[in-house]
């Protein structure tokens, strides 16, 4: 069965470079994927940071005709302000980079697939542990 759409968290496409196998089959298994533009932003500071640039930088290029790239715009500024605060106020932070993510997944009704945890103290926020 064809699963239909997922957000990806940089952690699901870092185990995918990684590690193929399972994940790699578990991705071709949707019809649409959708990228952050603050998970690609991740991506390619971790391949600048790597031993391996021109390998790591291969692989973010070969990945992302398979993705739609989302960007930011206000109503994500918005929701990630509110996430922000909400997740201070319970004394509960998390990396502002995911907080970006989870902004945009809410913006866009859509599923967050991660291998973090923390995504679950974001209420209202639909996430898949992968």
């Amino acid at each position: 069965m064809s699963e239909t759409i997922r957000l990806l968290d940089s952690s699901v496409v870092i185990r995918h470079f990684r590690y193929g196998g399972e994940i790699s089959l578990r991705l071709a298994s949707y019809t649409e994927l959708y990228l952050p533009s603050i998970a690609l932003g991740e991506l390619y500071d971790g391949a600048y940071r790597s031993a391996r640039p021109a390998k790591h930088l291969a692989q973010i290029a070969e990945f992302l005709p398979a993705v739609n790239l989302l960007t930011v715009d206000e109503d994500t500024a918005a929701s990630f302000g509110q996430i922000s605060a909400v997740l201070a106020a319970k004394g509960q932070p998390i990396p502002h980079n995911d907080m970006w993510i989870a902004a945009c997944a809410m913006q866009w009704k859509m599923t967050v697939a991660t291998t973090d945890e923390h995504y679950k103290r974001i209420d209202g926020l639909s996430c898949e542990m992968w």
